[in-house]
């Protein structure tokens, strides 16, 4: 009985009697391969809300350092998504120029606004937003995208709801066009449509960091109110080059900002296309000019101007 045992246990490989070779039948230990490390996340150099969303312009830090040095900086926006957008980004990559910001309407997508020409006095004159299909062909990819507001109403005499509605509902939809979520917005209809009343309602209940107004300061100074931006002048001041000059030639002992904005049509209107080139030329050549959009200024200076006055 007893060999018949270990004759079984030796076709199972587990006797061993008097005489045998443990060592022949005994298998070698399997070799513990370690486990791949987990790899650590690729960082990325934008930052993101608390619910991951890219922010606009949030990136720029990377790249551009605040070292205590007095600076210039250079940018331009131009408001309400319209088709001459196309022209105006042509200039832009012909001198690799990155620091335009464009003011959009998402509920306006396709709007053909004939009012504007006839207006100005010239019926010819277009004023024609991009479709929603036109904006997904990737028009503005590579460049700041804001909020203009929904369908750009006069804000002053809307309720709280309806601001925000206007403001948050555009900020939305731009980021689910871009997959990059607005820092900022441009208030539509000038500074006659909107309050301090409305400004509060901007601060305390949207996303909204920075609001570009449109009246002129001829200065190079930086934003008193983050939202209510003043720029320095229109792209069709009869002075723009005056003004450019000046930045240029000013020495820098504190930071400085040019701004410059407009619309589309009204280099169409004014016949100021040129101008517009002769500008983005000088501005990029200048080696001591840094040109960035609305969104990479804001995260450049966030921490050094308020969004609003405290009390009236």
């Amino acid at each position: 009985m007893m060999l018949i045992a270990c004759m079984a246990a030796a076709i199972a490989g587990g006797c061993s009697g008097p005489g045998s070779d443990p060592s022949a039948t005994k298998k070698p230990a399997a070799t513990k391969v370690p486990a791949e490390p987990t790899p650590e996340p690729t960082p990325v150099p934008w930052q993101t809300d608390d619910q991951g969303r890219r922010l606009a312009g949030s990136d720029i830090t990377a790249t551009v350092r605040r070292d205590g040095t007095p600076k210039k900086y250079f940018t331009i926006s131009f408001d309400d998504g319209i088709t001459q957008d196309k022209r105006i980004i042509e200039i832009y990559k012909k001198y690799n120029f990155k620091g335009g910001t464009f003011f959009i309407d998402t509920g306006l997508f396709g709007a053909n606004w004939t009012w504007v020409g006839q207006t100005l006095g010239d019926p010819t004159l277009t004023h024609i937003r991009w479709t929603e299909e036109e904006f997904k062909t990737g028009i503005y990819d590579g460049y700041d995208v804001e909020s203009h507001t929904y369908d750009h109403p006069s804000l002053k005499n809307l309720g709280t709801s309806n601001v925000v509605h206007e403001i948050m509902d555009d900020t939305e939809n731009i980021y689910n066009l871009t997959g990059i979520y607005p820092t900022g917005m441009a208030w539509p209809g000038g500074d006659t449509e909107y309050t301090s009343a409305t400004i509060e309602i901007v601060r305390d209940r949207t996303t909204a960091k920075f609001a570009r107004a449109t009246t002129s300061t001829y200065k190079f100074k930086l934003p008193r109110y983050w939202l209510k931006w003043q720029p320095t002048c229109g792209i069709t001041d009869p002075n723009l080059f005056k003004y450019a000059q000046k930045f240029l030639d000013t020495e820098c002992t504190e930071d400085m900002l040019f701004y410059v904005w407009g619309h589309g049509y009204e280099l169409d209107f004014s016949k100021k296309w040129e101008d517009l080139d002769k500008l983005i030329k000088m501005m990029t050549e200048a080696e001591d000019v840094i040109c960035v959009s609305n969104a990479d200024f804001y995260w450049l200076f966030k921490d050094e101007v308020p969004a609003w006055k405290e009390t009236e």
